[in-house]
């Protein structure tokens, strides 16, 4: 590490962003700072072969005080460009209201189709907050801005200003759904205009840019007219960077096989296309500055045509760096070049740090290097394919926190499929590349060439789903903690470094003309630290009773973790969230590490209540038990629900008024509804009125789950507790939860009093048209002593026994940065 200063300075940068955005003080920044420095140099000493007993050099000494010296002015610069770059965001968004009318100019730098609407790309951005010219008022400066637009009138590179309301970014309400707002603040877009009006258009002095999107464009009509659908969307993908076709479906199709890698124009696509056009100038006569230069504009072109993606620009960056490392004469190091992409990108963009793209970039080619450099292998016969293992290996071992920070699951089968399929790529890769150019002149011919694309597709696709269709072919493991993250690449680095060792030593074996052995323990020994590592991520979840009330917007959906480790989910829909259970239920129940729901509670079914439990169990993910009520009505809804229960192998159990199910210590009695021949006749019955009402307790942790229920059942269950023993348990209890989102001809005051909560949680939509929650309903638990919280304000509700008393945590006051 102190012989790569430029290493240690890309650390300073990332320790001095850490600090500055975590908001530590001084002292704990320089701690921070000295403990990093120490790691990095102790790390790169040991594993450059450092034994006790061996001295240190005066060379060495001034190695490590110029290292120390370049990381820690790195880290206060790193520091000080993310305060200056944050300080200034807050100032001028803190202007800013959803719905606000301002007038913005930009620079037009990128396009993208999606769903048939284009989105323009502004950056080096100006707004005012009134129509006012810009010429007579002073604009503020601010990041980049996202205009939505149904037509493309505008190239590349022109100057544009457009007048309209504003969209801001939208925090995350639930664990695992996704963040807009954490998602393009770290990629550099404020805000999104919807259809604004174009006041005035400047055009570029040249079109470069715009014909080289338009060449892409080209490109994947080309696919189109040559392939079916899906593969043309998978292709232009690959090739120009173009997700317009490229379904959800096949999406997670690849993320099970472990390929949604090569789904997005990385350093292994510029380095198939570019070192193959560079070698083919060279053979070709052309000296290396020759050969260099075109090669890098080429690539530079492609950069453009691909979109300039986080991953695209590391890569061009460090293959540019290769090709300047070649003409003058000069090694390249892979870990310098890593770390210049990193502090140029950074620097420009501090925020970058927390987008997904740019880790996964960045943690896959360092694992893939700093392993190549660790094991020495054969070049050729099973040397080779030993390094091809190790190559797969390596970007899976290194980037699997990752997988599990952002997927909350792991592609179990993934090294495998990588295996099989990452050698084809190259040819993938250039047939794509060659067909899409060659249809340009000739669809017929293009045909012709994109064959092996469509038969190499065709492989990949099968090989991912029967990946899927292995014994545990995606292993959901939740979201890692912070420590499983640090103790997992503590153990990865010191594995290496042991490897390294070994192979050091089998090299000087070798030059002393003596047999390498290989020791018994080698392999055995990396398949248990394998295991090990997996088995950090894999750390189960503590205990602990909770209840989580999602925010599904319209809708219910609740969440219950008993202590002894079973998982129960009441309700789960929403009317006016479309795909509530694909994008709000089922990542939270991964994000949670939840393998299974041991019982799915139906109050009734309604849409409001249902939808979402319909995609989970189309989806396959496991639902044990489905209860209903015994009085239910069976409509058309309850039969489509009954049907996907048994396709997905899920037991249904009906329950009546005082049936008592118990799961451990946890137990659900059913307190409505109670006897209705209406129910069996065919007769038309409220649903509302019939939803199935139940009674939670573990331990001292206790709570009702009402449904829909209006005031009369209210009171008929009240009548019922009085005549049972189960009265004297439904009382003074933890957290209730509101009857119909909080409509006023629900929960009434004799009802609340009797239940006496402490706290009341309500679900409901920011804007419905039924007036949830009513004044008189909110009322009413205010007056029986309930703290009341709404999902529409805090997201989602956790409620958990903490020293004898509820409390209640919502999602959204617990984010207090925009990247947490």
């Amino acid at each position: 590490m102190t012989k790569r200063p430029l290493c240690l300075g890309a650390a300073g940068v990332l320790s001095g962003i850490l600090a500055a955005a975590y908001g530590w003080s001084v002292f704990a920044r320089a701690l921070l700072a000295c403990g990093v420095l120490a790691c990095g140099i102790l790390g790169g000493i040991f594993a450059g072969g450092y034994r006790p007993g061996d001295g240190i050099s005066p060379a060495e000494r001034k190695r490590t005080a110029f290292g120390a010296g370049v990381f820690l002015l790195m880290f206060a610069l790193g520091s000080g460009r993310y305060l200056k770059a944050e300080e200034s965001r807050q100032a001028y968004l803190g202007e800013l209201q959803d719905g606000m009318y301002v007038t913005v100019q930009g620079q037009l730098a990128g396009k993208q189709i999606q769903k048939n609407r284009y989105v323009y790309e502004l950056t080096s951005c100006m707004f005012r907050t009134d129509s006012s010219n810009f010429l007579q008022t002073e604009p503020v400066s601010c990041g980049g801005v996202l205009i939505y637009s149904d037509s493309d009138d505008c190239s590349i590179g022109d100057i544009l200003i457009y007048h309209g309301e504003i969209t801001l970014w939208k925090r995350a309400s639930n664990e695992g759904a996704f963040d807009a707002k954490a998602y393009y603040f770290a990629r550099g877009f404020d805000f999104a205009m919807e259809g604004p009006a174009l006041d005035r258009k400047v055009c570029a002095k040249r079109q470069t840019a715009e014909a080289l999107w338009q060449l892409g464009q080209r490109i994947k009509e080309v696919y189109l007219k040559t392939m079916g659908e899906r593969d043309a969307g998978i292709l232009a993908t690959m090739v120009v960077g173009d997700r317009e076709f490229l379904d959800a479906e096949t999406k997670r199709l690849y993320q099970i096989g472990g390929l949604s890698h090569i789904l997005a124009i990385s350093g292994l696509h510029i380095s198939v296309i570019g070192m193959a056009l560079y070698r083919m100038l060279k053979k070709a006569g052309l000296p290396f500055g020759m050969a260099a230069l075109a090669a890098a504009g080429v690539m530079y072109g492609y950069g453009g045509m691909a979109g300039w993606g986080v991953s695209v620009r590391r890569a061009v960056l460090m293959f540019l760096l290769f090709l300047g490392a070649q003409v003058i004469g000069r090694s390249y190091d892979t870990f310098c070049a890593l770390a210049f992409a990193a502090v140029a990108l950074l620097w420009k963009n501090p925020c970058l740090l927390w987008d997904a793209g740019f880790r996964f970039s960045f943690v896959a080619i360092f694992g893939v290097v700093w392993v190549g450099q660790s094991i020495s292998y054969e070049k050729k016969g099973i040397g080779a394919l030993r390094g091809k293992i190790f190559a797969a290996s390596a970007v899976w071992f290194t980037t699997l926190p990752l997988v599990a920070w952002y997927f909350y699951e792991i592609p179990v089968y993934a090294v495998f499929v990588n295996l099989f399929m990452l050698p084809m790529m190259g040819v993938l890769l250039g047939f794509g590349a060659a067909g899409g150019m060659v249809g340009l002149l000739s669809l017929t011919l293009a045909k012709e060439v994109l064959l092996p694309c469509r038969i190499l597709l065709f492989m990949g696709n099968h090989i991912c789903a029967l990946a899927g269709m292995l014994p545990g072919a995606m292993w959901i493991v939740g979201r890692p903690q912070c420590w499983q993250i640090a103790v997992y690449y503590a153990f990865l680095g010191a594995g290496t470094c042991l490897l390294h060792r070994q192979s050091e030593q089998r090299e000087r074996e070798k030059e002393h003309g003596r047999r390498a052995e290989q020791k018994n323990g080698g392999h055995p020994g990396v398949f248990l630290a394998g295991l090990l590592l997996l088995a950090v991520l894999g750390v189960p979840r503590s205990g602990e009773a909770e209840l989580d009330m999602l925010d599904v917007g319209q809708g219910d959906g609740c969440y219950l973790q008993t202590k002894e480790g079973y998982h129960l989910f009441v309700d789960g829909g929403s009317s006016n969230v479309g795909k509530v259970g694909t994008y709000r239920i089922l990542p939270f129940l991964k994000y949670k590490g939840v393998k299974k729901i041991d019982c799915w509670v139906v109050s009734h079914t309604d849409e409001d209540h249902i939808s979402g439990l319909r995609e989970i169990l189309s989806s396959g993910y496991p639902v044990e038990y489905l209860a209903v009520a015994e009085q239910m009505p069976r409509d058309e809804n309850w039969e489509e629900l009954e049907a996907l229960a048994e396709d997905a192998g899920t037991k249904v159990v009906w329950l009546r008024r005082g049936d008592i199910w118990h799961f451990g210590k946890a137990t659900f009695t059913a307190l409505h509804p109670g006897e209705t021949e209406a129910a069996f006749g065919g007769q038309s019955v409220d649903k509302n009125e019939e939803s199935l009402v139940l009674f939670y307790q573990e331990d001292d942790f206790t709570g009702v789950f009402t449904g829909d229920i209006g005031a009369a059942q209210e009171e008929e269950i009240l009548t019922w507790l009085q005549k049972t023993k189960t009265g004297a348990d439904v009382q003074k209890i933890d957290f209730y939860k509101a009857a119909h989102h909080g409509s006023r001809y629900s929960n009434s005051t004799g009802f609340l009093e009797s239940l006496a909560p402490e706290i009341a949680l309500v679900s409901c939509s920011r804007t419905n048209r039924y007036g949830h929650p009513s004044k008189e309903a909110v009322g009413h638990m205010q007056q029986a002593g309930s703290q009341v919280y709404y999902t529409m304000e805090s997201g989602r509700l956790c409620v958990k026994k903490t020293d004898g008393q509820a409390v209640c945590r919502g999602y959204l006051e617990e984010k207090e940065q925009w990247w947490q």
